[in-house]
């Protein structure tokens, strides 16, 4: 059963959507979780993803912001703007994982990760809506 791109990418968005629900309830706790700094790369991975799918793009299996980020580009130049975001977030994908290396964040560098996913997520919701 093929599914057309409409539908697939709104499937990547609402995951992206689960994703950034989920880190705001973890930002209510006071303990300070690194696993939101990862859902935040990855609600950005999934927009990005899910703008690329819109536009017809089989999406690449790699999780380098950067790297996709370069792909929307082509299509929308406005989304350069999201640079600097992706290059912030693309660190966390691994980064928060695996033991012993999850490093010890501060509040303030989880907030920034979930701000720069949600600049993410907002531009990419301003150029689909």
């Amino acid at each position: 059963m093929q599914i057309d791109s409409k539908q697939l990418a709104k499937e990547w968005f609402e995951s992206a959507l689960s994703d950034y629900d989920y880190a705001q309830v973890g930002l209510k706790e006071k303990e300070t979780y690194p696993q939101i700094a990862f859902l935040s790369q990855q609600i950005a991975e999934k927009y990005i993803k899910g703008f690329l799918i819109l536009n017809g793009i089989n999406i690449q299996k790699i999780h380098e912001l950067p790297k996709l980020l370069d792909e929307c580009v082509k299509f929308n130049k406005e989304l350069e703007k999201l640079r600097d975001a992706c290059e912030l977030l693309t660190g966390f994908y691994t980064e928060v994982r695996y033991p012993p290396d999850i490093p010890d964040y501060t509040k303030n560098e989880i907030l920034e990760a979930f701000n720069n996913a949600k600049f993410v997520k907002e531009t990419i919701e301003s150029l689909i809506s």
